[in-house]
């Protein structure tokens, strides 16, 4: 089933965002990631998504990697930097669904 994550990272440096891309196909290579725009919430950070098809016995392994205290049902969870581990210390939060239908 189809998985979305939104990323904010605390930067708006093409660098960091390659940086934080790398990573993320590290994790997981089958990882479909968008361009990077300016996070319009806050100055400074930008934002990006990522698709990815996943088997339901996937889906909690992954988020593992990528954080390790979300907040929600894992189906629809978030989590934020300055109080957890993050997989890249730029995070500064992650937005996860799951479209199990």
């Amino acid at each position: 089933m189809l998985a979305r994550l939104h990323v904010v990272i605390s930067s708006e440096q093409d660098k960091d965002y390659q940086q934080v891309k790398k990573k993320l196909l590290d994790i997981n290579p089958d990882f479909s990631i968008s361009p990077n725009r300016p996070y319009q919430p806050i100055k400074d950070h930008s934002e990006f998504y990522i698709t990815v098809d996943l088997k339901p016995e996937e889906v909690q392994p992954l988020l593992d990697q990528l954080n390790n205290d979300w907040d929600g049902e894992m189906d629809d969870c978030d989590c934020y930097g300055f109080n957890t581990k993050m997989f890249d210390e730029l995070v500064y939060c992650l937005e996860f669904t799951y479209f199990n239908d």
